[in-house]
């Protein structure tokens, strides 16, 4: 017999296709969005702001290209600021992890909409989760308003995405898919689509990273994104709690998941023996050497030292982390921590 367990299904409506970039202002339009602040980061996001702008016409009212990953305060005060400013009464998230998490600040604090049109493989569309740091800690949230009431999914968009993007966001969301297979609050649902979305993965970035232009390759990198993202209403544990305390610190978010998912694999699945089935089943081997494979092939920093690191905080993260007295599927003390850290720096 099966666990005991609760699952709510939140509303949201995808949109897939290739060139889907085009049913952005009809999308917009069943949001009832006549008013839309265009969220995106500086450099290549406010070129493709830009052209979100120009889908949207009538309704877009102006472009905020000032996102930056962990949404620090006063990014986010910014961004809060321009959407009172622009009058806004939707937003347009366009790009990765960075746009759409400066999105759903500004959707908790003035309860807009937010259609999402994700260009990397972080999954973040898919969740309620929200995130913001402060100096040199960083704060996450769950919260029904922010989660994106539309997906729109173009893979096209994804097709110039550089293989370190695409390899550091897809492995950010394989760390999505294997947390969900050991956190306490897990559903069938969500354990399948984890399974399916790191099969897909394993089968797909490989052919991603050899050659960007694969569109199906790409597709289906993208669908396992959004299967990523969903799994995360199921929680998260030491995956995600180290790379949030982390992600205070200034170290980039998807770099930081890449890094330490072989390591934190190895520790936990000593522990769940189901976890470990299910993941060797989508992966083909050994979960955790596979993953430690799979970063080595990647064109992506593979150590702690080499994304800013300073080993001197080392005792910080761990007390951090051992604060959250995070015991599924076994318990993490700071020795843990301090001894996990070691094996990625």
């Amino acid at each position: 017999m099966s666990a005991a367990f609760i699952h709510d299904l939140p509303s949201q409506r995808i949109v897939f296709a290739a060139g889907a970039l085009a049913r952005l202002s009809e999308e917009a339009a069943r949001l009832g969005i006549n008013r839309t602040l265009v969220i995106a980061t500086p450099g290549g996001g406010a070129r493709l702001g830009k052209e979100v702008m120009d889908v949207l016409g009538t309704r877009a009212a102006d472009l905020h290209a000032h996102a930056v990953v962990h949404v620090p305060k006063p990014v986010a005060e910014a961004g809060l600021a321009a959407a009172r400013a622009a009058g806004a009464d939707g937003l347009v998230a366009a790009g990765g992890g960075a746009a759409i998490g400066l999105a759903k600040i500004i959707a908790r604090d003035l309860a807009l909409p937010i259609l999402a049109l994700p260009t990397t493989y972080s999954g973040s569309e898919a969740t309620a989760i929200w995130g913001m740091s402060d100096g040199e800690r960083k704060f996450t949230g769950k919260d029904a308003r922010v989660l994106p009431r539309t997906i729109v999914y173009d893979p096209d968009l994804t097709l110039a995405l550089p293989p370190a993007v695409s390899a550091a966001s897809a492995m950010n969301a394989i760390a999505h898919c294997v947390e969900a297979l050991w956190v306490p609050d897990r559903t069938p649902f969500l354990m399948a689509l984890a399974s399916d979305a790191a099969r897909r993965f394993a089968e797909n970035l490989p052919r991603v990273i050899a050659d960007g232009g694969d569109r199906q390759a790409r597709g289906e990198c993208l669908v396992a994104a959004w299967l990523a993202g969903t799994v995360l209403a199921s929680g998260t544990g030491l995956q995600h709690k180290l790379a949030h305390v982390l992600g205070g610190l200034g170290l980039p978010h998807a770099e930081t998941h890449a890094i330490v998912l072989p390591h934190v694999t190895r520790f936990n699945l000593s522990a769940t023996p189901e976890a470990r089935a299910q993941l060797v089943a989508a992966l083909g081997g050994e979960p955790a050497d596979r993953l430690a494979a799979m970063l080595r092939s990647l064109p992506i920093p593979h150590r702690l030292s080499q994304v800013g690191f300073d080993d001197s905080k080392t005792d910080f993260v761990a007390q951090e982390v051992a604060a959250l007295s995070i015991s599924a599927p076994r318990p993490v003390s700071a020795a843990d921590v301090r001894t996990l850290l070691a094996a990625a720096f």
